[in-house]
Parts: C-alpha cells; structure tokens; sequence
C-alpha cells in the first residue's frame, strides 16, 4: 500500500454473516472483520451497537485518510439509497435509514447499494468485466440475482438493481423459493436446491458448501451431478436474460460459482443449446454490434460484496443510475 493512498471501508450484510473490510482503489482488502447478522423483528439495537464496534475496530487499521464508508445489503434498497425497502431474511432493517445512522455515528460520506449490484461493482471494476460495454453478473448464493451494467452505468430498475431476476420462472409450479414462487431460479438454483437435490441423489441430506467443493475437486460424481443440474438451471436463466440485457459477458460469482468447470460447462452447454443460434444470427446481422455473449467465472473470491459496496467512493463521481 502506497503511503497516504486513500482508503475506505465497505460493510456486507448478509443473511449469516455481516463482514467488515478495509479497502484500497486497486479492490484489495487490507483488513477484514465478519460477525453474525441475527436481525430479527425487534432485535435491531443489539446488531447495530455490533456494526459500530466492528467499524470502529477496522477504523484502527486504517494508516491512512478514509474516503468514506460503503454498505450492500441482502435486499432492494429505496430511490434515495438510504437504506432498504426489503430485506426477506432480516425484517428488522427494514425501512432503516442505515446512510445516516452511519453518517451520524462516523462523520464520513456513506454509499448504499443492495448485494447482487455490489457483485456487479467488483466484477466489473477489478474483475472479469474490466472493458466490457454490456456486461451481466449473476451472484449465486442462498439467493440468486442478475447485475447489469452497460457502458458505465448499472441498470436500476427495482430496488438498486436489474429488477428481481432470480425469480424468473423456469418449472412453473415446482419448489417453492423463501418468497413463495414456485418453481422460479432462485428455489433451482439457490442453497436450497443444490441440498434438495442433493438429498434425492444420496438419499440423505447434505450441506450445499460439501457439494460444490467436492464438485470443484472432480472427487465425488454424485456431487458433480448435482452441479451439472445446477448448471442446466443456471444456462435456462441466462438464456432469458440474455435476450434482454444483451450482454457481452456473463460472469458467475458467490459461493455456488466456487464449483468451477463443472457448473459452467453445463451452464455453457445448456445455453447454447437453447440460444446459441439467436446470438450468433443477432451479431451477424447486426454487422458485429452485439459480438455474442461469452460465459465466464467470476475473478473475484472472498468479501466481494464489502469490494463493490465502496467502488463508488473512488471514482470523481458517482455514475448516475439509469431508473426505469
């Protein structure tokens, strides 16, 4: 780290775990610090006093001057980026004007943004969407969303984000996500698929983070199944979204993307069987405007949420959002 380079903190919250980092322009995290999230109705106070102290904890770290203090959360966030609007997994946050809590609290400037954009942020910055116009993140978790981000500017159409993109709906009437729809990409794709999937293949219940490493390891073939299914959810999605956002690259990120190979070539696989021919027709008829889309891993590993919280705070201005 350069002495007197400009630093800032960027806080993740989570479903489980709010995580903490201290954060250089290049997207390294210099110091790092994670706890529980346990907000529950009316159990709002107790977290908070705990972000303080982690902040204030990862504050001592800093050498040098602070930009300011980005947040990502587990939901859509309001218009005036203040805080959310809808958090499924910690009500107690919801409506909360976090922006200025932590102004108030810190005297620094604070961003807000909802999770699946701050994966979008990192990506695009310090990752695999470094120069690409038309660029689309998928973060796949517990949850499941699409980032989009086209010449500069990432796509705000509900809630701080491309719109709810990880419930569109591939097996009408099938399981049910946390929300209640039924059948959509998120309740195939999510932590909750990989494990109902994984039960029916063991015959007992196995945790989804034991199946997508044994995946990525190529040492259980019962695992990589599961992953190749995952993975031929995973290409249905990106073929709708594909034909919408007309992405150049598509990048999978989080947790569920650690499989590696196996997941994205049966995600590759997948979608190019179904769309493969519109986008090949797409870019030759439009004399190479849209060049194709091109399916990758993500770049980014570890608190990529805590990366792209703060990604605004070192540009010269923030990029206007573009409201739909």
């Amino acid at each position: 780290m350069r002495q007197n380079e400009p630093l800032a903190i960027g806080f993740d919250i989570g479903g489980s775990q709010t995580k903490i980092g201290l954060v250089d322009r290049r997207g390294n995290i210099l110091s790092r610090r994670s706890f529980p999230t346990r907000v529950q109705e009316g159990g709002l106070e107790p977290f908070l006093t705990q972000l303080q102290a982690e902040i204030r904890s990862v504050l001592k770290a800093a050498p040098n001057s602070l930009l300011g203090i980005g947040a990502t959360f587990l939901g859509w966030i309001n218009e005036a980026r203040t805080g959310p609007i809808f958090c499924l997994n910690a009500p107690a946050l919801h409506g909360f004007n976090i922006k200025q809590f932590i102004e108030d609290e810190f005297h620094l400037p604070v961003v807000v943004h909802d999770d699946v954009t701050a994966h979008l942020m990192a990506e695009y910055t310090f990752g695999s969407g470094r120069g690409i116009d038309r660029f689309m993140c998928l973060a796949m978790g517990t949850g499941l969303g699409a980032g989009v981000i086209i010449h500069g500017i990432p796509l705000d159409f509900t809630g701080g984000c491309a719109g709810d993109t990880g419930h569109v709906l591939l097996r009408p009437g099938g399981p049910a996500c946390s929300s209640g729809c039924k059948g959509c990409a998120e309740a195939l794709i999510g932590v909750a698929g990989i494990e109902r999937l994984a039960f029916q293949k063991y015959g007992q219940p196995k945790p989804a983070q034991e199946i997508i490493k044994s995946a990525s390891e190529v040492s259980d073939p019962i695992a990589i199944e599961v992953m190749k299914e995952i993975g031929f959810y995973t290409g249905e999605l990106l073929a709708s979204l594909s034909s919408i956002f007309l992405p150049e690259r598509i990048a999978l990120t989080g947790g569920t993307a650690r499989a590696g190979r196996v997941l994205l070539q049966a995600t590759r696989e997948r979608f190019e069987f179904l769309v493969g021919d519109y986008h090949r027709t797409f870019s030759k008829l439009s004399h190479g405007e849209h060049p194709g889309v091109e399916i990758v891993l993500g770049e980014m590993q570890g608190e990529t949420g805590v990366i792209g919280a703060v990604v605004d705070l070192f540009k010269p201005k923030s990029p206007e959002r573009k409201v739909v």
